[in-house]
């Protein structure tokens, strides 16, 4: 008699302890109110247990007659949960549970048969719910229906009398109680992830906005600055000036240009990380040769010498057009950091076996100032996740990394010459 107190005592303490954090959640968590109250007569059932000394005294039928309560104030909180996330008007069908609800509001100890029926009916109705709303609170609501049948069908056993009914009984009632502590602690700690992910998304999107805001914004800037510039290189075209005012205008063009670059790179790496990636196939020899033709219409007194004649002209690989950003980048950095009076760039493709497979490599060598050893990983990292590398110049490379990672390609940097860093660089990138 003592080991059964023990257990009633415990489940009334554990029920009071679930209804309490349910009772926390529902401040925020309307939706969930009207489990509250099949909570109380939960836990209002198991204290009474604990009180009742003989089975069947009143204490006890009062206790079996709370439970039975909760069962149908569980069935009422589905029926009108599912009549809010369904009824919509102008739906051709309307789900009107409400007669299913007023049916159920007389609760005897006679009645347990129908009520075990409803728990079935409504166990149904909660499953849908939680299809809609994909919850982990409403996934644990299903296992309180199971849990809670299991506890009539052993409640009508246990009123029979039949032999070992009793430990059934308890077992299912430890189930139930366990369960409904279990799915107020879920929807606790959903509450608090939910609040969580709505300051992270309202973060997210001011973050979103001031990008944008900053993108539209500079680039309107830069374009006032280029426009000017070239008004005042006309205006200045057929005068006498110096040759160091010249190249404070050259200057200003290519700060400018570099600004503008920038911005873009700021605009597509931003979209590389929120967006779908999509493959299609893509000819590598038109596509080079658009980028090429892009690049020496940009740098008008560049003398670029582009070589990428050798590459198969039906070559093609899984991509999209963020392809061509990768090439606008190399040859652009080609060219920005080359001390060279002549530039030179080669672009090559074939084929390659890696580890078991198929590569199709592009090699795009420059002969501009290149890069040191401990540059060559750092620039492909994340400004935010090697925040003690190397330091990078720009976004361009980083830009680079991530779009050849979404393609499952790889991309790393070599010298031009073997040991010589200062001799040139080669970028080698491996696609499907």
């Amino acid at each position: 008699m003592n080991v059964d107190i023990y257990f009633d005592l415990s489940r009334a303490v554990t029920m009071i302890v679930a209804t309490i954090i349910l009772g926390w959640v529902c401040r925020k968590r309307r939706d969930l109110f009207s489990w509250l109250y099949a909570y109380i007569a939960t836990t209002l059932s198991q204290i009474f247990r604990v009180i009742s000394k003989d089975p069947l005294d009143n204490f006890d039928l009062i206790a079996i007659s709370l439970s039975t309560l909760s069962m149908i104030l569980i069935i009422i909180a589905v029926s009108v949960e599912y009549y809010k996330t369904f009824y919509s008007p102008g739906k051709n069908k309307i789900y009107n549970l409400t007669l299913l609800a007023l049916t159920a509001q007389v609760f005897t100890f006679g009645l347990e048969l129908l009520i075990a029926f409803l728990v079935i009916t409504t166990f149904f109705l909660i499953f849908r719910i939680f299809l809609r709303k994909k919850t982990p609170t409403h996934a644990f609501l299903c296992l309180v229906l199971v849990s809670g049948l299991m506890n009539l069908i052993a409640s009508m056993v246990n009123s029979g009398g039949s032999e070992g009914t009793e430990q059934f009984f308890q077992f299912s009632s430890d189930m139930m109680v366990i369960t409904l502590l279990i799915t107020g602690i879920v929807a606790f700690i959903e509450d608090k992830i939910t609040k969580s992910e709505k300051g992270y998304r309202l973060a997210y999107n001011k973050a979103e906005f001031y990008k944008d805001l900053f993108v539209h914004d500079i680039n309107n800037i830069l374009q006032n600055l280029e426009f000017s510039l070239e008004i005042m290189s006309l205006e200045l075209e057929n005068k006498e000036i110096s040759q160091k005012f010249r190249n404070l205008i050259n200057l200003a063009k290519k700060q400018v240009d570099r600004g503008a670059e920038l911005s873009i790179n700021v605009r597509r790496l931003s979209d590389l990380e929120v967006g779908k990636n999509l493959f299609t196939s893509v000819n590598v020899f038109n596509l080079i040769s658009k980028i090429g033709k892009f690049i020496s219409e940009r740098f008008p007194d560049t003398d670029l010498n582009l070589n990428f004649d050798s590459i198969e002209k039906n070559l093609e690989v899984n991509a999209n057009n963020r392809l061509g950003d990768v090439f606008r980048i190399l040859l652009n950095n080609a060219i920005r950091y080359n001390d060279n009076s002549e530039i030179e760039v080669v672009i090559t493709a074939s084929h390659e076996l890696k580890n078991g497979v198929n590569y199709k490599r592009i090699e795009i060598t420059d002969n501009g100032i290149g890069m040191p050893d401990p540059m060559k990983d750092s620039v492909f990292y994340k400004i935010y996740e090697k925040p003690k590398s190397y330091k990078r110049i720009g976004l361009g490379l980083l830009l680079v990394s991530e779009v050849i990672q979404s393609f499952n390609g790889k991309v790393w940097v070599e010298d031009r010459v073997k040991g010589d860093y200062k001799k040139g660089s080669r970028f080698v990138i491996l696609l499907h």
